[in-house]
């Protein structure tokens, strides 16, 4: 026994065990997996035939057993050839099944698949037919052209395959094209040793091995794209079958489930805990979808590909109800929320890079607008919601190194004193092209952020230099209303700053009024407490909004509060006679010592519908509209010194005032 069919023995034993090591790993269900294990599979049996191939031609009598073992390795080794040709083309995404006359792809599979027919029967039938092979008079297997023009064709695949590496493969790293070349390469050496029965064929498939092995332990392993952590599929496996399933055109829908809040729980639970959580999480949704459709794509996030939008669709009405908020972990309570987002291919975009974008933004770790269980379709409309955002939280931040927020006053009448008392501070910020963004978005991203402490300090700071610098309180004014972020009453030491501010400027705390917006407080108890702090220190108290959706009569109840501002829409829609909420509801808030505002007062007939209900300020439209510093101040002298009623005289006033 030479030396080199030791290296073919060899070459097998070690062929098969990378085959049967592979098929224990946990594999991606994509094209380009499937064909690499093919390849080890069919070139493993090839190996072992040629090993019986040689003991044949070596120990053997020339006959028809003999040739059936030699045709039998033939078509394993065209097999495996065909099995490195689809992988190469798998690995650009360019293997379709479709046999279609309507493209090329499709062209190009149907005379893939008539080649290996003809080729198989050609090489199979040979111990018989001679088409590709015969045994001659000196015992030796003589080939015919047929064997050549097969092996020419192999050879033009192969060539093929390189053209598509080197110019097609470009997104791929230089090392990933090299070793794809390099095999091919090998498989081409191979074929050329076996046609001129050069003395090196054993040693081409020894280095076919040797390529192969290191083509597995640097591209191809399957522990690249498992999730050690969950035992699921990681973000390269993820995205490994999404931009297959969309190089293909097929229809895709992924549903990702992003846990809310995970940094900060990261801090109150710790990483380990947090991390048996996943992994109950993912065993959950493998229960429910399988295996190789569960996606571990970030440390707070997994995702699920389906066929369709209405399988995704029909998964989050399930696990919505499935996922536990509360898991115990030795006598550990872990409190979870969750979001949901979907994304269908075709339908939100064609582009890969694009509908990725929209990916990372469901998995990034911000804090989700987004209510806990809904499900959000991400569109373009809503990643340009996401794109605002962010340009108005840099607005944000911009304005608070600055200092240049700027602040806008509107009036509020009294009809007790029949003149203006107080005024509302309003913030305003403008965007790139010097326009006013809409106040409520750039403070809801302010809370988002966290930076509306700097920003609710910075205001506050602006509203007593304008009352000090103007002397303010010498035109009749009683009371400057600031308003206040439920998101600000978390700040421990927000009233020590507030008093130390106005301190700072001369402004009496009696003469500040906050105003709080009436919304889904999510710390209720922190709310009343910083607003009961701050009235010790003499500062009004008003809830703001009232009569939104989110209105409650026990906040008037539970909060420490000294005024209620009735919202607009309930003052409009009670003069359109569309409810008479107000009949029951201002005489209620009188009745517990509350002052009442209402705002949106815009005409005569608003002031009358107030007065009547004993309300005791007015802020609307009908007195003006917010103004910056310099009008506000030359409206408010005019008006105070001329208007007593409020009623008749103010919108002469006003146009007088303005000019």
């Amino acid at each position: 026994m030479n030396s080199l069919f030791c290296c073919q023995i060899a070459s097998a034993g070690f062929f098969a065990v990378i085959f049967f090591a592979d098929t224990l790993k946990k594999h991606l269900p994509n094209r380009r997996t499937i064909f690499f294990q093919l390849f080890l599979c069919f070139m493993m049996l090839s190996s072992v035939f040629a090993i019986f191939a040689d003991l044949g031609r070596m120990y053997g009598e020339p006959g028809k057993l003999h040739e059936v073992i030699y045709g039998t390795f033939l078509f394993l080794q065209l097999i495996t050839c065909l099995m490195l040709h689809c992988y190469i083309l798998s690995v650009d995404y360019r293997l379709h099944f479709r046999l279609s006359v309507d493209s090329v792809a499709g062209w190009r599979a149907m005379g893939g698949c008539f080649f290996l027919l003809i080729a198989s029967v050609m090489l199979l039938s040979s111990p018989w037919t001679h088409l590709c092979f015969y045994t001659n008079d000196s015992g030796l297997i003589a080939r015919t052209p047929a064997f050549w023009g097969v092996n020419l064709i192999l050879l033009g695949m192969f060539l093929y395959d390189i053209g598509v590496v080197w110019l097609r493969c470009l997104k791929f790293s230089m090392r990933k094209r090299m070793m794809c070349m390099l095999l091919v390469v090998d498989f081409i050496a191979m074929l050329v040793a076996e046609l001129f029965r050069m003395p090196g064929t054993s040693f081409f498939k020894v280095a076919t091995l040797f390529f192969a092995y290191m083509f597995y332990l640097s591209l191809q392993s399957p522990d690249f794209f498992v999730d050690n952590a969950t035992g699921t599929f990681n973000r390269n496996g993820f995205f490994e079958i999404f931009q297959e399933r969309l190089s293909y055109g097929k229809e895709t829908s992924c549903l990702i489930i992003r846990v809310r809040n995970y940094q900060a729980m990261n801090q109150i639970y710790g990483g380990e805990v947090l991390r048996k959580v996943q992994r109950r999480i993912a065993g959950l949704l493998v229960e429910k979808c399988g295996k190789g459709g569960v996606f571990h794509i970030g440390s707070s996030t997994f995702a699920i590909i389906s066929k369709s939008r209405e399988g995704t669709l029909a998964l989050y009405e399930k696990l919505k109800e499935m996922l536990p908020q509360n898991w115990v972990l030795k006598n550990q309570v872990v409190n979870q929320e969750y979001s949901f987002y979907e994304i269908t291919y075709p339908l939100d975009g064609e582009d890969f890079e694009e509908l990725v974008q929209r990916i990372h933004y469901a998995r990034s770790d911000h804090e989700s607008v987004h209510k806990s269980g809904e499900l959000v379709h991400l569109r373009s409309d809503e990643m340009e919601k996401s794109d605002e955002k962010r340009e108005v939280a840099s607005l944000v931040e911009e304005a608070i190194m600055d200092d240049s927020i700027e602040l806008h006053f509107q009036p509020i009448f009294s009809f007790a004193m029949g003149r203006i008392t107080s005024l509302e501070v309003l913030a305003r910020l403008k965007d790139r092209n010097r326009k006013y963004i809409n106040p409520e978005f750039f403070i809801h991203v302010a809370e988002e952020n966290h930076t509306i402490i700097q920003l609710g300090e910075q205001i506050f700071r602006k509203a007593c230099i304008f009352a000090s610098y103007n002397h303010i309180f010498d035109y009749g004014i009683e009371d400057i209303n600031i308003n206040l972020s439920p998101a600000q009453c978390r700040y421990e030491h927000l009233t020590e700053d507030f008093v130390r501010i106005a301190n700072q400027y001369g402004i009496p705390m009696e003469k500040m009024h906050l105003e709080i917006t009436e919304s889904e407080f999510t710390d209720k108890d922190a709310v009343s407490r910083t607003l009961a702090r701050l009235k010790e220190t003499g500062a009004k108290v008003a809830l703001d909004d009232f009569g939104t959706g989110n209105s409650t009569l026990s906040n008037i109840l539970e909060l420490p509060v000294d005024f209620v501002k009735i919202d607009k829409s309930l003052v409009w829609s009670f003069a359109e006679g569309k409810n008479q909420f107000l009949n029951d509801l201002m005489p209620m808030i009188k009745a517990e010592g509350k002052k009442i505002i209402a705002e949106g007062i815009e005409s005569p007939d608003h002031i009358d519908i107030i007065k009547k209900l004993q309300g005791d300020y007015l802020q609307g439209y009908y007195y003006s509209r917010p103004l910056p510093e310099k009008e506000f101040l030359r409206f408010l002298a005019k008006f105070n010194k001329k208007g007593k009623d409020g009623k008749e005289k103010a919108s002469s006033d006003i146009k007088e005032a303005l000019g």
